[in-house]
């Protein structure tokens, strides 16, 4: 009888000091931050969306679990989560971090309606556990996709002319309109002129366009009046053409269409 005496009191007291403890806890709270873009190029973005958690307990609680989704433009992309074991100091804040690699091809077909789009939709869901505390996780929102590269025509260069042809020297140029360098991997396509195919452009690589710059190749072109017609000896002529470019840029693993038609004015050589 005294053994009961002396245990059941004892119990009693664990139990109430376990619901002393439990009213005296107070769930922490988790809130959207921001999103961030480590690094971003026309091959993808790495994303990371930043949560804020904020303890307003006494003492430090640790992060024992996370499970975490991202979908961007309705696909699921690859995501990460952090690590357990973060510590939230008692009354204090801490950020959470989840990252995640957004490949370009996987969410778009065509990398040219991609990059024409303003804004890139995503929405996260998921939770973060503290120990027996589960918080969910539900976060939408949007960031800047890269912009392509924009094509003009300078004015072509007649540096030689016969009764049969002439030799072009034209000038493209490429802007960058990205805060990071667009990689010229090489340049394959086509120009016209007056209507008529007369060559191919087969640029190889050259140093990339730096962020917000423009730079300016030259693709050198051969004319034979023989074989693009009337048109185009008429246009060398008059020295007013109208001229279009239909090529692929490889940019470090993306391919990216340029394409521009625009009507100049052909400058002669000056003679030494």
């Amino acid at each position: 009888m005294r053994k009961l005496l002396i245990v059941v009191p004892v119990l009693c007291s664990c139990s109430l000091l376990q619901q002393a403890a439990s009213r005296a806890f107070e769930r922490p709270t988790l809130s959207f931050k921001e999103a961030r873009l480590p690094s971003v190029d026309f091959t993808g973005a790495e994303l990371d969306l930043v949560f804020q958690v904020t303890n307003p307990n006494s003492v430090g609680i640790d992060l024992t679990k996370a499970s975490y989704a991202l979908e961007v433009e309705g696909h699921k992309v690859a995501a990460g989560t952090p690590k357990n074991g973060l510590q939230i100091p008692g009354g204090g804040t801490a950020e959470v971090t989840f990252p995640a690699k957004v490949q370009w091809n996987e969410i778009a077909p065509a990398l040219e309606a991609l990059f024409a789009m303003d804004t890139v939709r995503y929405k996260a869901s998921g939770e973060v556990g503290f120990g027996p505390v589960t918080l969910p996780l539900s976060h939408e929102g949007t960031f800047a996709p890269p912009r392509m590269p924009r094509l003009d025509i300078g004015a072509p260069r007649i540096t030689s002319l016969s009764l049969t042809g002439a030799r072009l020297a034209l000038p493209l140029k490429i802007a960058n309109l990205n805060g990071f360098p667009l990689p010229l991997g090489g340049i394959l396509g086509t120009v016209d002129i007056a209507g008529a195919r007369v060559g191919r452009i087969a640029l190889q690589e050259a140093a990339p366009v730096p962020s917000n710059g423009e730079t300016t190749v030259n693709v050198p072109l051969d004319l034979s009046f023989l074989s693009t017609g009337q048109a185009v000896a008429e246009a060398v002529r008059t020295g007013v053409a109208e001229v279009k470019v239909d090529a692929m840029l490889n940019a470090a693993g993306a391919t990216l269409p340029l394409k521009v038609a625009k009507t100049v004015e052909l400058q002669r050589a000056s003679s030494p």
